[in-house]
């Protein structure tokens, strides 16, 4: 059944007696993102695909973008002139929706991994220092930190009762050995949003360098390096940028780039990569320093274009329709299922475009999400929790899809499916 804006307003009637008939009609720019979703062949198919935390499906201009890279590459060079012009256009693209003075402070990388393992390498430290990072990060936030530990770096594990990190709790850490904080824009599993302006403020304050895993949050929402005071900030594309795996960049603030050296150094680091002997020049004055060696131009090739797509749809356009809809998610689940509660937090502005149910246990999460699947719902299980992320292409009308079918699953089979524990 293809489910459009006639199917969501055939079903206002019974949203009005939950009180969201006003949500639904305040969701932003319904008409003018309906030219968009034809860029998207799983929306034109019926699946409803709430997964963009785990992976986003590509979008068309991605795809023919990294066709048209392999079919030059079929013929043997492509052209460095022509792959140079696509990664300082990545690189601008990235420093514009990021709030970044320049491009000159972004260096592309695979993934958030490496970016912050960049950054981890580059500081200079001493036996006894410290990081703060929350318990509940994603490991990709914490196993770089983890390998200080070999130079006496300590690495320290912070509460999340509430599923984020916040400024308050940092502050009760915060002590002489602190020298790095590191947090998720956006937690991977609660979708809490942190207010990083309050804790960049505080970092700033403590003479301590806050370091940000973006990846969660960067094609989701907006965010200002600047302004937040963020020293750091790592990201990979393939979740809300919707671009290809492999594609990533890392922020440094200006001042760390031209004091840091790369603790992994490759030949385009040097200031004249094509001077291939000089190998005491001196080093990029560029965060393209820390790209070390020869790029995924293809990645980077998809990256780009998925930047386009975005800065053409509008990146305050998207924070504002994903908010919208995830807060209908939110309003939604809560209505229709008490008996399940919300990890993700009640106060809107500690959300970004994560909703996740708590079922009670690994084995219950996996079932919902595989009985979900069947019906060409996607989505993840992760551990006791279901998470759904929508992007700002997805509809409400998507969103009652999926709301009805949890419904159903409880009416036929209830939560305590085959194989599922009590």
């Amino acid at each position: 059944m293809r489910y459009g804006s006639g199917w969501i307003h055939s079903r206002l009637p019974v949203l009005c007696s939950s009180g969201l008939r006003s949500m639904v009609e305040r969701i932003p720019a319904e008409a003018e993102t309906q030219p968009y979703r034809e860029l998207f062949p799983h929306c034109r198919d019926g699946v409803v695909y709430v997964d963009h935390a785990a992976v986003s499906p590509l979008p068309v201009p991605v795809v023919e973008a990294v066709e048209r890279y392999v079919r030059r590459r079929h013929y043997g060079k492509p052209g460095l002139e022509w792959e140079l012009e696509r990664a300082a256009r990545a690189r601008k693209l990235i420093a514009d929706l990021i709030g970044a003075p320049s491009e000159a402070t972004i260096a592309l990388m695979p993934n958030t991994t490496t970016g912050l393992a960049a950054v981890a390498l580059a500081l200079p430290w001493s036996s006894g220092e410290s990081v703060l990072v929350g318990e509940w990060e994603f490991p990709a936030a914490v196993y770089p930190w983890r390998a200080l530990q070999r130079f006496g770096v300590r690495l320290r594990l912070l509460p999340m009762p509430d599923g984020g990190l916040t400024a308050e709790r940092v502050a009760e850490a915060l002590d002489a050995s602190v020298r790095v904080v590191v947090v998720s824009a956006v937690q991977f599993l609660s979708g809490y949003r942190v207010d990083l302006e309050e804790l960049g403020q505080l970092c700033r304050q403590r003479g301590v360098l806050l370091v940000v895993d973006g990846m969660q949050a960067v094609g989701a929402v907006r965010l200002d390096v600047r302004r937040a005071q963020i020293a750091a900030l790592a990201c990979g594309g393939a979740k809300w940028l919707m671009a290809p795996h492999g594609s990533g960049f890392l922020y440094l603030a200006p001042e760390l780039v031209e004091r840091l050296t790369p603790g992994i150094l490759g030949w385009l680091a040097a200031e004249n990569p094509w001077d291939f002997f000089a190998f005491e020049q001196p080093l990029a004055a560029t965060a393209r320093r820390f790209e070390g060696g020869s790029l995924d131009v293809g990645a980077i090739v998809g990256l780009c274009a998925a930047l386009e797509l975005l800065h053409t749809y509008g990146p305050d356009r998207a924070e504002q329709r994903l908010r919208a809809l995830s807060t209908y998610l939110w309003e939604r689940l809560r209505a229709e299922f008490p008996e399940l509660p919300l990890l993700t937090p009640a106060q809107a502005e500690r959300r970004a475009g994560i909703v996740t149910l708590r079922v009670g246990s690994p084995e219950r999460a996996a079932a919902l999400v595989k009985e979900l699947a069947q019906r060409r719902i996607y989505c993840s299980a992760r551990l006791e929790y279901v998470r759904f992320s929508p992007h700002w292409y997805n509809t409400a009308a998507e969103l009652e899809q999926l709301v009805a079918a949890l419904r159903d699953i409880r009416a036929v089979r209830g939560w305590h499916m085959q194989g599922m524990a009590p």
